[in-house]
């Protein structure tokens, strides 16, 4: 009973400090007058009062966690935040619940996806709670949790590494870590804020697009997304969702060292970026020779969209699927990817594709040179068989979901394409698919309320990287009994 409480605990924590945020739209809707304020009012009471129950049990008990209950921890927080953080859109907005748990998972995970087709005509408070989901949801979340967990005693690096499979060993302290990354999340949103108010956005846009570009998550206060705005304000958000995708641990210790050289010189980051220069640059050449665009235009339209999936931000600009089918299949092929490992980002991790690269090559010199002794190094560390495991068991659970996930959409009589590619968007937190006009832009009200709540589960298992949910099938971790 005293694990149960203890779990309860964080929980409650965690809920409370979703209690806290509720009020900053109600704020907003108080003072500006505008319609919300009381029902984020109540909502916030209602989270309060509850995180107040889970809490108190737990107040007089040692917390002493197993790793199972990290598992279980990360996992119901999600949950029970999401649950809380969709009575908004409920309440306000009269939608069904499934819409507005979807739209709030869809904040949460920044999976980007929305089921509201006149976001001009919606509250600007439920457009401020959507920004401010997709912020705390790109690093927040998870931050708050390293620095809370600490403080009951518990090893919170292990939380954090189910978002941030990477390992700092230079880190001294899991709290200082989490002070610092959110040192640096608030800078980075401040200046992107900034930079968006000089291009001509006004206070309420430039700080919503600030919220959900460094989260990479794509919510946009207007049906046009990024297209409403002028071609410097693109040029920025292209500049800023590539930072959200980064690893936030590297800008810290560039910060602590006052050099850049920590950023460019890792092995992941150097890839990534070369990476999306290349396929940018391959997508605009093409937009300039078969769509007749300028050459400023082609560089912006091509990088922008290129960025926007490689980074999992889901921003729009133009209509990609009408450029050709080059154009189509360089958005396929690139949807499930991502940005790296510690950034905001979704999707599979362009350190996973370098490592797969790393065995291929390897595999191909040892077949050419049977007896020779082939080291596996990457990011000058030795690649051993636990990462290769770790590895192989992400890509497997990764195509698990994809598959039953997919299958069981398809049982709503969902066409394949929209089936498949919704289930690939959606579990890489991307946003945008393929199938359907209203799918290549991200809106998913049309669809069945039971494909709905599976794209929401997608989108959890790929936000907490799968093998964290994947564990929990395991009947085992769920015995809270065991002591």
């Amino acid at each position: 009973m005293d694990r149960l409480n203890s779990i309860l605990f964080v929980v409650g924590v965690s809920l409370s400090k979703v209690s806290g945020l509720l009020l900053f739209p109600c704020a907003y809707a108080f003072i500006s007058e505008t319609h919300g304020s009381i029902e984020f009012l109540a909502t916030s009471l209602i989270a309060f009062i509850l995180a107040f129950l889970f809490m108190r049990p737990g107040t007089t008990i040692n917390l002493d966690f197993k790793t199972q209950d990290i598992f279980l921890i990360t996992l119901i927080i999600w949950i029970i935040d999401c649950l809380f953080s969709a009575l908004p859109f409920y309440f306000i907005l009269h939608c069904s619940y499934t819409n507005a748990f979807f739209e709030t998972m869809s904040g949460l995970t920044t999976f980007g996806g929305t089921v509201f087709t006149n976001l001009d005509s919606l509250p600007h408070s439920i457009l401020l709670w959507r920004s401010m989901l997709q912020w705390v949801g790109g690093v927040g979340f998870v931050v708050i949790a390293v620095a809370i967990l600490p403080k009951l005693n518990v090893g919170g690096m292990k939380l954090f590494q189910s978002e941030n499979s990477e390992k700092n060993k230079e880190t001294p302290k899991t709290t200082t870590l989490a002070k610092n990354i959110i040192f640096v999340y608030i800078i980075t949103t401040t200046c992107c804020f900034i930079c968006y108010m000089c291009c001509g956005m006004n206070y309420f846009d430039a700080i919503c697009h600030a919220f959900t570009t460094l989260a990479t998550g794509g919510f946009s206060t207007h049906n046009a997304s990024m297209g409403a705005f002028n071609a410097n304000a693109q040029w920025v958000c292209i500049l800023f969702m590539i930072i959200g995708s980064l690893p936030f641990m590297l800008y810290v210790k560039c910060f602590k060292r006052n050099s850049l050289s920590y950023l460019f010189k890792n092995q992941q980051v150097a890839g990534y970026l070369k990476f999306i220069v290349f396929v940018g640059i391959a997508l605009s050449i093409y937009l300039y020779i078969k769509n007749n665009f300028t050459v400023g235009d082609s560089l912006r339209y091509g990088l922008f969209n290129v960025v926007s999936i490689v980074t999992t931000s889901g921003f729009a600009l133009g209509d990609w699927a009408s450029w050709g089918e080059f154009a189509s299949m360089i958005v396929l092929f690139i949807l499930p990817l991502g940005g790296c490992t510690g950034g905001t980002s979704g999707g599979i991790k362009y350190f996973r594709i370098q490592i797969i690269s790393v065995l291929f090559k390897r595999q191909c010199k040892e077949l050419l040179h049977p007896l020779a002794i082939i080291p596996q190094t990457y990011n000058g560390h030795q690649i051993n068989d636990s990462i290769i495991r770790s590895v192989v068991a992400f890509f497997l659970s990764y195509m698990l979901v994809l598959m039953v996930s997919s299958l069981i959409i398809t049982f709503d009589d969902i066409d394949i394409m929209v089936a498949l590619t919704s289930s690939i968007s959606a579990i890489s937190n991307v946003g945008p698919s393929f199938g359907s006009p209203e799918v290549i832009a991200a809106t998913y009200e049309h669809l069945p309320t039971m494909t709905k709540w599976i794209l929401s589960a997608d989108m959890l298992c790929g936000r907490l990287e799968i093998l964290t949910v994947m564990v929990l099938f395991f009947p085992k971790i769920w015995n809270l009994t065991e002591k």
